[in-house]
């Protein structure tokens, strides 16, 4: 049979192609078909075999023409969803064996289960596609039809494709409304560890992306969608998002770095369902349902903007995405998406991440249709062909070399250390260049932001918003790394890396001229990772924050935040944190940690008589100024700079209500102290 007698199959007739015996059948209401245009992908078929209307065992063999400029073509390739459906004339064949004359019209058909491997590279314009089809066998459960299938694809001698454990059947729409769609048992979401081997390029947090930022990655505007880290990162047109019929996500609900069941990463993304999308009305014209493969190509999609935001990018103009090499993919479908349906929502757990030696990603995703999950893909895989980690570094590389001026420069900051709040933000903090006093980041020594480079919120507005970025470029040898005399940064100048944005982006949003008073800033809690020490002279430090919450009662404000510390693309520490801004009678009235005094131990006259003490000496460097060093050549206290004990008054070994050690560390208050 033709292209055009496949189409008569799809919207015809099916005498005119099956024969006389096969007339009743056109009189259905529902009768199993090929899609209709822009879908129909068998454009002829080679051969049949099987007893016409027998219900046994057949095969069809037929081929697909990848033209080129098609109109599903992704980055030069047939992507997955069309190089599986394009082996789509089981359903012809399945209708050549005679099904249709023993639902008759009363049941329609929908794909069950099926399993994918890819073993050569996605197709190319030029080449032609055979599929060798089998159904093995059908089998009846009451009213109820199913067949078993599967197929081999080729491009030329060469394999590409093999599609096993297929499984469709044949249901009334009652019997969907009650198949309870996709049942996971408890170990089906249990948690399960994953596999990262990866860089982080980019720091990545907790986001959402709204229908335009999705647009934007469709015209390979990475800026727009993801922020200002990834200003001048222009991708290979060819791994941009698909639009035009491709243009199969709308937005995305949630993008979490460490979640999912696997903890390696979560991606959450949604579309709308109008009754007359494309790939309804075409799928089927007597029976409208959104293809199977189509739902894939969905998954894979939003699988994509997790890897483009976790900096998966290069400008190699070869570059492309593809399933991996002889990795199956397994799909369970129970419901279809109807034109009665909403919204759909994808939701793509990544299970790998890593370079074999090309970036790949292996994630399970699960599809939800107004809220019902209907499908699971289990195994899907995506790598990105043409690169390696090593064109994806220097990509970065490249862009930092790059780099955009400051927003706020170093001067600008100090400013608010110690000069006019006004010339570090504007003539609105005026006020406090004389008349009145503002809460300040500490000034150097104990200062340590170079620049600000990114501001997404906008000034003086105190509500949640997007992220502000600073840098602070890490010297090799800076007093900290002298007193603290264990060749890693000490945790308190770590800590206070990460909190200093916190106060910047405070004031940028005009906190203090919320009161007539003059209010205090102070750090009340938080909880953060530090991932790895960081030794001197490591290069640039990147601190990130963001205002997630803010709340004014009684004259105070309450403000939380979260908080990273970056260092080439690794998040080196990560938290969140919140600070109060507090009147001078508010924090007089502070009565310190509740219970405190309650819970604290105290040792017996007996464990204090088996005790002993000590005086610390003052090693250099004696203050941060201080050019003199006393290096030690093992575990040693911090020089006198740092140290932030003078004496312990008493330490017994055995002491302590559990009996495994006790000790008090004393320091002494010094007002001139730097």
């Amino acid at each position: 049979f033709d292209r055009h007698m496949c189409m008569e199959f799809a919207i015809g007739s099916v005498a005119r192609v099956l024969g006389p015996e096969f007339a009743e059948v056109d009189h259905y209401p529902v009768r199993v078909r090929l899609p209709d245009e822009p879908l129909m992908l068998v454009d002829r078929i080679i051969s049949v075999e099987g007893v016409k209307g027998g219900m046994g065992s057949g095969r069809v063999v037929t081929e697909h023409d990848v033209l080129p400029g098609a109109w599903y073509l992704d980055g030069g390739r047939a992507p997955v969803c069309i190089s599986v459906e394009a082996g789509q004339a089981d359903l012809f064949l399945c209708s050549y064996l005679g099904i249709d004359l023993r639902v008759k019209g009363k049941r329609a058909y929908r794909l069950l289960d099926a399993t994918v491997r890819f073993h050569r590279g996605l197709p190319r314009p030029g080449e032609v596609i055979r599929y060798e089809i089998d159904i093995d066998r059908f089998v009846r459960s009451g009213e109820t039809w199913m067949f078993f299938f599967r197929f081999d694809g080729y491009i030329g001698d060469e394999r590409l494709i093999t599609m096993r454990d297929g499984c469709a059947g044949f249901f009334t729409n009652e019997e969907v409304r009650r198949s309870g769609g996709i049942i996971l048992t408890e170990a089906d979401t249990a948690p399960a560890p994953g596999k990262k081997e990866m860089t982080d390029w980019v720091a990545v947090s907790p986001e959402s992306y709204d229908d335009a930022a999705v647009e934007a990655l469709r015209r390979g505007d990475l800026a727009a969608a993801f922020g200002d880290a990834f200003a001048g990162a222009a991708p290979a047109e060819s791994l941009w998002l698909p639009g035009g019929r491709m243009a199969l996500i709308h937005r995305i609900l949630a993008l979490e770095p460490t979640g999912g069941r696997y903890g390696v990463g979560l991606i959450r993304a949604e579309a709308d369902i109008h009754p007359d999308d494309w790939f309804l009305t075409c799928h089927f014209v007597d029976d409208m349902v959104m293809p199977g493969t189509l739902m894939y190509e969905c998954c894979a999609h939003t699988l994509r903007v997790f890897l483009q935001r976790i900096g998966w990018v290069t400008d190699m103009p070869d570059a492309r995405y593809e399933p991996m090499i002889d990795v199956p993919a397994a799909l369970k479908c129970r419901g279809p998406v109807t034109p009665q349906t909403k919204h759909v929502i994808y939701e793509v757990e990544i299970k790998e991440l890593g370079y074999g030696p090309e970036p790949y990603a292996v994630a399970d995703a699960h599809m939800y249709a107004d809220g019902r999950e209907i499908v699971l893909f289990r195994g899907m895989s995506l790598k990105l062909s043409g690169a390696t980690r090593e064109t994806i570094e220097a990509f970065w590389g490249n862009r930092r070399e790059t780099s955009p001026a400051p927003l706020y420069d170093r001067d600008r900051l100090l400013a608010f250390c110690e000069g006019n709040p006004s010339e570090a933000f504007g003539a609105p903090y005026k006020i406090f260049d004389s008349e009145r006093k503002i809460a300040r980041l500490p000034r150097p020594p104990y200062f340590f932001m170079d620049r600000v480079v990114r501001t997404d919120p906008e000034p003086w507005v105190l509500k949640p918003d997007g992220w502000i970025e600073a840098e602070y470029d890490l010297p090799a040898d800076d007093w900290y790394f002298r007193a603290d005399r264990s060749r890693v940064m000490p945790f308190c100048v770590l800590l206070e890396i990460a909190l200093q944005p916190c106060g910047w982006l405070a004031a940028y949003v005009g906190s203090a001229l919320r009161s007539q008073k003059d209010l205090k800033f102070r750090n009340l809690g938080g909880k953060a990772v530090q991932r790895r020490p960081i030794p001197p002279g490591g290069g640039r430090l990147t601190m990130r924050s963001r205002l997630t919450q803010a709340s004014e009662a009684v004259g105070m404000i309450i403000e939380n935040f979260d908080m990273q510390v970056i260092q080439d693309g690794e998040i080196l520490y990560e938290g969140t944190t919140n600070f109060g801004f507090f009147t001078a009678e508010a924090l007089a009235q502070q009565v310190g940690v509740r219970g405190a005094s309650t819970a604290a131990y105290t040792p017996s006259p007996e464990e204090a008589a088996r005790g002993i003490s000590h005086e610390f000496g003052d090693a250099a460097p004696i203050s941060p100024d201080d050019p003199n060093h006393d290096p030690a050549a093992g575990l040693a206290m911090p020089s006198k700079a740092l140290r932030m004990i003078d004496r312990i008054d008493l330490y017994v070994p055995d002491g302590g209500p559990h009996g495994l050690g006790f000790i008090r560390g004393v320091k002494t208050v010094d007002p001139e102290e730097w």
